[in-house]
C-alpha cells in the first residue's frame, strides 16, 4: 500500500510539473512577444502606427520580466522552454545598450558648465503645501551649489520680465532669458543671442535656441526644449500604478490613458520633426537639453540619433539614469544632445526631489578651443 502511494505522488508530482512549465512557457512567449514589439518601437512613426509606442515606455518592465522567467525556467529544469526568454533577452540588447550606460567622464578641464531642470512651475511634487517663494529659494541654493555657467529651465511658468530678473540676481547671473509662452528659461554668465530660424510659431511652442558667446571668438547653439507630455493626472498615475484598477474605473480613467498617451506619441513626433528641420546649418557647436518627455526606445529618440546627435548619457555616465522621480519608475525621459564639435567632459544627474524629475549637469569642451589649444603649444 505505502509503495502505491509512493507512485501516485510521483505521478502527482510530474503532472504539476508539467502543468508549471506549460504555464510558464506560455508566459515566455508573451515576453518575447512583447520584447520583440519594443525593439521595433523606434522605427515606427507613430503618427503612421501607435501601438508599438506603448511598448518603449515599459522596456525594463519587459526586461527584468523576461529574466524572471528565465530564472523560473531554470529552477524547473525546462530545457525545451529555456530557449524563449533567452532569444527574448537577445532582443532586448540594442535597448539596454540605448537605456544602460557603461560610460566615463573625462579627466580633462571642462570650459562649460549646463545645467536642465524641469521645474515643474515651481511646485514641490511631494510637499504640495510648499510656497512657490520657498521652491525657488531651494533651486537658488542647488544652483549655486552646482554653479552651472549656464541654466535651462522647463516649465519655469509665465513670470513676468521683473520676476525673472530677482531671480537672476539671486542665483547671480547676468543674462537671462524667458519664453511665458512655452515655460522655458535661460540664466547664463556668458551673453545670450536670439536665432532667427527658431522664431516659427510652430517651434516656439516647445523649444527656444539661443547663440551662447564663450569670449570673442568661440560660441555654440544651445536649444532648450520641452517636447509635449501625456498630460497624466495623478489620479491616472494612482490608476496604472494599481493593479485592483485593472477593471475598476476603467471606463472613467483607461479610456482617457489611452487617449492621453496616443495624443503625445503623435506630438511628439511632429516636435522632432519641426526641431531637426529648424536647426542652423552653419556647424556650429550644439547642444539640445531639456524634457523630451520620450524614453531611449522611442521613435524620438531614434530621429534624434539619425540627426547625427549624440547622448551626452551613454557617453559620460552609469547605469540606469533615470531623470523622472515621480510615480512611474525607472524612466529616462530628460536628454542631453550635442553634435561632434562638442568634447564631452562629464554627466551627473543631481538626486534633488523638487520637483518630478532629476536636474541634470553636463560639462564640455568645444572641440576648436581644444584645437587651438594643441597649435598654440
Amino acid at each position: 500500500m505505502a509503495e502505491k502511494k509512493i507512485k501516485g505522488t510521483n505521478k502527482r508530482n510530474t503532472f504539476f510539473q508539467g502543468a508549471g512549465k506549460l504555464i510558464i512557457g506560455i508566459c515566455g512567449i508573451a515576453g518575447l512577444m512583447a520584447a520583440f514589439l519594443c525593439s521595433v518601437c523606434p522605427l515606427i512613426n507613430p503618427s503612421t502606427f501607435v501601438w508599438t509606442a506603448f511598448f518603449g515606455l515599459a522596456f525594463w518592465m519587459i526586461f527584468f520580466y523576461n529574466i524572471i522567467i528565465l530564472i523560473i525556467l531554470i529552477s524547473l529544469k525546462s530545457r525545451r522552454t529555456l530557449l524563449i526568454p533567452i532569444l527574448a533577452l537577445m532582443i532586448s540588447i540594442p535597448g539596454f545598450t540605448k537605456s544602460y550606460s557603461f560610460g566615463e567622464s573625462n579627466p580633462q578641464e571642462h570650459t562649460v558648465k549646463i545645467m536642465t531642470y524641469n521645474i515643474c512651475v515651481f511646485r514641490d511634487y511631494k510637499i504640495q503645501s510648499r510656497k512657490v517663494s520657498e521652491v525657488k529659494q531651494s533651486l537658488a541654493k542647488l544652483v549655486k551649489e552646482q554653479n552651472p555657467d549656464i541654466l535651462c529651465l522647463q516649465e519655469s511658468g509665465k513670470w513676468p520680465n521683473n520676476t525673472a530678473m530677482e531671480f537672476s540676481k539671486m542665483i547671480g547671473y547676468k543674462y537671462y532669458s524667458v519664453n511665458p509662452s512655452n515655460g522655458n528659461s535661460y540664466f547664463s554668465k556668458f551673453p545670450l543671442e536670439n536665432v532667427n530660424s527658431f522664431e516659427n510659431e510652430n517651434i516656439s511652442k516647445f523649444a527656444d535656441i539661443k547663440k551662447v558667446k564663450i569670449n570673442k571668438n568661440d560660441s555654440f547653439y544651445l536649444v532648450n526644449c520641452h517636447f509635449n507630455s501625456f498630460g497624466i493626472s495623478s489620479e491616472e498615475i494612482e490608476y496604472i500604478n494599481d493593479t485592483k484598477n485593472i477593471v475598476k474605473d476603467s471606463e472613467i480613467y483607461g479610456k482617457s490613458l489611452i487617449t492621453k498617451l496616443t495624443k503625445g506619441f503623435k506630438l511628439r513626433t511632429k516636435n522632432t520633426k519641426v526641431l531637426l528641420d529648424k536647426l542652423p546649418d552653419d556647424n556650429l557647436p550644439l547642444i539640445i537639453c531639456g524634457d523630451f518627455n520620450d524614453t531611449p526606445l522611442s521613435y524620438t529618440y531614434k530621429q534624434m540619433a539619425n540627426a547625427g546627435l549624440n547622448d551626452a548619457f551613454i557617453t559620460a555616465s552609469k547605469g540606469i539614469g533615470k531623470t523622472y522621480c515621480g510615480s512611474l519608475p525607472l524612466l529616462r525621459i530628460d536628454y542631453f544632445w550635442y553634435n561632434d564639435q562638442i568634447d564631452i567632459i562629464d554627466y551627473n544627474r543631481i538626486k534633488q526631489t523638487t520637483s518630478d524629475h532629476y536636474p541634470l549637469i553636463m560639462s564640455f569642451n568645444i572641440k576648436q578651443e581644444l584645437e587651438k589649444i594643441g597649435e598654440e603649444q
